[in-house]
């Protein structure tokens, strides 16, 4: 299934997901939202594409000249740079293509590691789920010694440490995405590749705990019925108009009252 294939298949995915339980308002909203892409969303993608599907990266991506732009013959040296570009093809400096290639050497070299076999990379999943559909293109799904299904995620970061990317778990629902990427593939495992970015591009190997995949399972589980009434009654609600009561969260209480 090709990228293009994939995108026209009205279904719920993970990204969706995420907004849909905040509201199905902001899902309708994300739908149709200018996807920015940020350096940070540049370098985390660029780098899944150079570790999981090297072979793409030359024809997907360009390093530009390091010429001053502001004279005659660097303007006429990146103008004739860019004539050569290939339809949907990036441009990136030769600093960032660099730090590319030096992270996503660190975690192919961890992806090899985990010695799974039958690699399939961006595959594109589709399921139904009573009278909705579901999908998703998880980064790696392949098979352990024990000839198991396994769905690999890789993920960039600031720092892998457990304490840290613990917080990355909770705060980017990367269980929610655990619980989906198990029910679309049949997968046994969810391991995710930690990569930090900065030097010395260390990174940690990761599964989630049963309590950590239960409420990844629950929130999927919202989410589906949720999606689905929306879709049933063509109604996409954001928040209650009632007046709700707010609490402080534990943290901003002092323990001396």
């Amino acid at each position: 299934m090709n990228l293009d294939h994939y995108n026209n298949i009205i279904a719920l995915n993970y990204s969706g997901c995420k907004a849909l339980l905040r509201s199905p308002g902001h899902y309708k909203a994300w739908l149709t939202e200018d996807k920015k892409d940020s350096p940070a969303f540049q370098m985390g993608r660029l780098v899944h594409l150079a570790a999981l599907q090297p072979e793409l990266l030359a024809e997907r991506v360009a390093v530009s000249p390091s010429v001053d732009r502001r004279t005659k013959e660097g303007k006429a040296t990146f103008e004739l740079f860019q004539s050569g570009l290939k339809e949907g093809q990036e441009c990136v400096s030769q600093d960032i293509y660099e730090d590319v290639i030096r992270i996503a050497k660190s975690a192919h070299d961890a992806l090899v590691d985990l010695n799974l076999t039958e690699w399939q990379t961006e595959m594109g999943c589709v399921i139904g789920m009573g009278t909705i559909s579901i999908k998703g293109r998880p980064d790696l799904i392949a098979k352990d010694a024990n000839g198991d299904l396994v769905v690999v995620d890789l993920k960039t970061t600031q720092d892998a440490s457990p304490a840290a990317f613990a917080k990355d778990v909770a705060n980017f629902k990367y269980h929610l995405q655990a619980a989906w990427y198990m029910r679309l593939t049949g997968a046994k495992k969810f391991i995710i590749v930690a990569q930090e970015k900065d030097l010395p591009c260390a990174n940690r190997v990761y599964t989630l705990d049963e309590a950590a995949l239960a409420e990844g399972n629950r929130l999927m589980e919202e989410a589906i019925a949720l999606y689905s009434q929306c879709v049933a009654f063509d109604s996409w609600p954001t928040y209650s108009k009632d007046i709700t009561t707010l609490s402080l969260p534990k943290w901003a209480i002092s323990n001396n009252q």
